[in-house]
This record gives C-alpha cells, structure tokens and sequence, in this order.
C-alpha cells in the first residue's frame, strides 16, 4: 500500500510538473518577443545579469535545504510532528542569519554598481530597482517560504509547483497582454514581480495551514535545536563541499571552450546543447519528483523492496534517455539543418561526444537519489578530485583538441566520478553490498545499448535524411524514427532488464486501478 502511495504521489508530482513545463516553454518564445520589444535587449540583459549576480550570492545557502530534507524523511515516514517541527524551525534559524549574511553582501556589492554597470546606457535607479526586487523575492524564501520544504518530503512537491509556476504563468500572461498599452513598461514590470512575490508567498503559506495546520515553528530556540540535531549542520557542510565543486565546473566550461574555439563555434554548439538541454529539462521534470519517494522508501528500511525500486527507476530512466539519445542523434543534423541552414552544421564526432557526455549525465538521477536518500554526503574528497581531474583534463585536451577536446576532459571525470565512484559508494555504503552487484547488471544493459544501436543503425538505413528540406518532412521522418526506436529500445530493456518489467507491471496495475475507478463512479 505505502509502496503504491508513493508511485501515485511521484506521478502526480510528475503530471503537474509537465503540464508547467509546456505551458513555460510556449509562453516563454512568446513572452521574450513582448520583452524585447517593449522592454528593450539591455533591460533584458540586466534582468539576466542581475539573477546570475543574485545566484552568486546565494551560493551561501548551498546544502541546508538538501540536508534538511534528508532529515526529514524518517519522521515524515513515522508522522513525528514533533521532530518535523524542530527541525523545520532550525531551518528557519539558520536560514534568517543565511539571510542577513546576504543582505550585508548585496549592500557591498551594490556599491560597486556604478562600476560593475559603467558601459551601460541604462539609468542606475533602474539597475538599483530591478536589483533590489529580486533580492526581494529572494528574501521571501528566507523568511517565510522555507517551510515548503515540508511538502517536498511529504512528495507534495506539485503544490509548491503549482503555486510558484502557476503564479508565474498568470503574471507572465498579465505582462503580455498589459506591456503593450502601459505608459512606463519598466515601472509595470517591476510592479508586477513585487506583486507576484508577495502573492505567491501567501498563497503558499495559505496550502501550508491548510496541509499541515500541526505545523510551527514559535518558541523554538535555534541554538538549543542546533545542539540537540548536530548532524544537520555537518551533512549541510558535506553538501555544500558537493553542490560548490559542481557549480564551479558548469561555469567553468565555457570559458575554457572561448579560449580555444571561436564564438562562432560556440554560439553553433549553442544551438546543439538548446535542443540537447531541453530534452534533460523534460526528464528531470518527469523524474525528478521520486526524489522524496526514495527517501521515504529508504526510511522504511526494507532492503529488498530498496533493490527493486532502484532497478525499477534506473532501466525505466535508462529506456527514456537512450530513447531520447537516438532520437537527438538521428534528427538534430535534420532539424537544424531545417531551422538555420547547413551553416550552422557541427562535425559528427563533436555531435557524438556531445551526446555522450548527456548520457552520463542523464543517467545519474537514480545514483544521486538513492545517496541523497541515504544521507551520503561524506565523500568530500570525490567533488574536489572531479573538479582538479575535469580542469586540468579540459585544459589540457582542449589545448590540442579544441571544443571536442574540452568535452573530452569532463567525459574523463564524469566516467571516473558519476560512472564508477558514485555507484561504488553507494551500493558499498548505502544498500551495503558488493559493488559488483551494481556494475555486472550495468555491463550487461551497455551491451544492450550497443545492440540497440547495431539494429537502428541498419534499420534507418534506409532513410535519406540528407533530403530533408521542410518542417514537413522533419516531423514525417521523426515520426518514423521515433516509432523504430521506441520499438527497439522498449523490446531489447523488457526482455533483458528486470527493473523494465517491474516498471511496466506497476504502470499496468495503476492503469487498471485508474480505469476500474473511473468504471466504478
């Protein structure tokens, strides 16, 4: 019962996150032409700059919300109010002196402004404005929303997203049809996010009473509740060592790939990782809500029942990105070829590298989610390693290779780190046996993949993708490949995987569940 509880939990979660997923990649090609135009490209730009500058800052934060959730699984499993309550309210003291330390910070760093901002034509109250309404927002979290994190260990993330993305939809809407006929389009804009904050905030608040009216954080003392939960701070610490070391690789990159290749280049692999980046959003989006369901699974101690969902989770995840993986690599050389020209072209061996440094990290989800379950963040040393590894490799490579050799470099410490340490550690420490146990099956569904691949490869033989010339035929021949790989991949990891069958026997039995239901009103 409990093990169905969370299946149907992690798909409403799933639903909900889609459907805004949709909805924001519309509006978002719509609204950004409204921007540009009564807006302006340097409003915009500031907009962009002013949240990564924001971003920058709230790299303090980094740790407490991930260790906080993991602690919160256990009594959320037992329905310990009163351990969620503490613990939910030590978050909220360490998150106001976070919160302090951030605004002591943006006052420095907005006295550089003038500085930071001297090429630009646009009024300083205006960068001050927009500035100062984000760290707003920002605050808001730090003050009052925090307490949300409870519903993303209850697997109630949907609320939050309906919430915070359906506000977003509704002022994203507003601004569209309003920028048009305001006469002062910045001043509404800003308006407008400070309202949006501000409703988004109570409306959360509001489903909070209302899901959890037991739920409180007066008359706790914050340095008392530090002493009584110290694990708390030292799994944010370890945390904080792993989110850091990653955020430093992904801004990284770049800029070594601007030092060996040409912006030209760039901005054409720019288009690649668009469409390569989209399709990740989309299956972090159907995913990434099983990550308080396996914390909760991992709470009830069941080790067998732990086993299965694992298997489960990774084969169904491994079909979807390996289904997506020749999807992207048969079709993308069309559709840009469709949307920009045969300019705009890349090699197929930086293509290939491409999509194979995505394999890698497509497929984590399930390793990461199990040792975030699990509470395993004491590895410090593996993030530090991976970061030294990927530099020096990327530099080194990128050297002789250029772009194709910067990609390289991060395959070589993604493979070392995500392919072979974080599975090690987590079947070795976290399930607690032999790490073969993971890598043998693993071999096993690599040559399936490669099989898979061999039986494409000559299937779509047969396909002239060189003649195609229109939208038209783009989506006519994606049709045709999109069947033959589904087909292919489907067939191949039911009959040889053991988590694909449990993955299809559980969406059979809530189908009929769904459909008996529906026959039964």
């Amino acid at each position: 019962m409990a093990d169905s509880t969370r299946t149907q939990k992690s798909i409403k979660n799933a639903q909900v996150s889609m459907f805004y997923y949709f909805v924001q990649l519309i509006l978002g090609f719509w609204s950004r032409k409204v921007f540009f135009q009564y807006l302006g490209s340097e409003i915009l730009g500031l907009d962009t700059t002013a949240t990564n500058l924001l971003s920058f800052l709230n790299l303090a934060e980094m740790g407490i919300s991930t260790a906080v959730g993991f602690f919160l699984y256990k009594p959320m499993y037992h329905h310990d109010t009163k351990t969620i309550n503490e613990i939910v309210a030590l978050e909220g003291w360490v998150y106001r002196r976070i919160a302090y330390f951030i605004i002591c910070a943006a006052v420095v760093l907005m006295a550089f402004f003038p500085l930071i901002f001297a090429k630009s034509t646009i009024p300083l109250w205006c960068v001050y404005a927009i500035f100062l309404v984000m760290l707003f927002g920002s605050m808001l979290g730090y003050f009052i929303n925090y307490k949300m994190i409870v519903l993303g260990a209850d697997q109630k993330i949907y609320k939050v997203t309906i919430v915070t993305q359906g506000a977003g939809v509704f002022l994203k809407i507003l601004l569209i049809l309003l920028l048009p006929i305001v006469s002062s389009p910045f001043v509404f804009y800003l308006l407008t996010n400070t309202v949006g904050y501000l409703f988004g905030c109570v409306w959360l608040n509001k489903v909070l009473q209302k899901e959890y009216p037991w739920l409180s954080v007066k008359g706790y003392d914050g340095k008392s509740l530090l002493q009584k939960y110290p694990d708390i701070m030292k799994k944010t610490k370890q945390v904080f060592v792993h989110r850091i070391s990653g955020t430093i690789l992904i801004q990284a990159a770049p800029l070594i790939m601007y030092a060996y290749t040409s912006l030209t280049i760039i901005a054409y692999y720019g288009n690649y990782m668009l469409v390569i980046t989209k399709m990740s959003q989309l299956l972090n989006t159907v995913f990434g809500s099983t990550g308080a369901a396996i914390g909760n699974l991992i709470a009830s101690g069941d080790k067998e029942r732990i086993k299965k969902v694992f298997w489960e989770l990774f084969d169904s995840r491994l079909f979807i990105s390996f289904t997506a993986l020749f999807c992207i690599y048969y079709l993308i050389e069309p559709f840009i070829r469709v949307w920009l020209g045969d300019e705009y072209l890349l090699s197929k061996e930086l293509l290939i590298i491409m999509l194979f440094s995505f394999s890698i990290v497509a497929n984590r989800t399930t390793i990461d989610s199990f040792i975030c379950g699990s509470g395993l963040f004491h590895d410090i040393w593996a993030p530090i390693t991976e970061s030294i590894i990927n530099l020096i490799a990327s530099v080194t490579l990128g050297y002789y290779w250029g772009i194709e050799g910067v990609l390289l470099g991060g395959i070589i410490s993604q493979s070392i780190f995500i392919g072979v340490w974080k599975p090690y550690f987590l079947f070795t420490e976290g399930i607690k046996e032999s790490s073969l146990n993971y890598f043998i099956p693993f071999l096993g569904r690599c040559a399936i993949i490669g099989i898979c691949f061999l039986v494409l490869y000559f299937a779509t033989s047969f396909i002239d993708f060189e003649s195609i010339d229109s939208y038209e035929k783009l989506i006519q021949c994606g049709l045709t490949v999109f069947l033959e790989v589904v087909i292919t991949v489907f067939t191949m990891f039911y009959i040889f995987t053991s988590g694909m069958k449990f993955f299809v026997s559980r969406m059979y039995a809530l189908f009929m569940a769904k459909l008996n239901a529906f026959r039964n009103r």
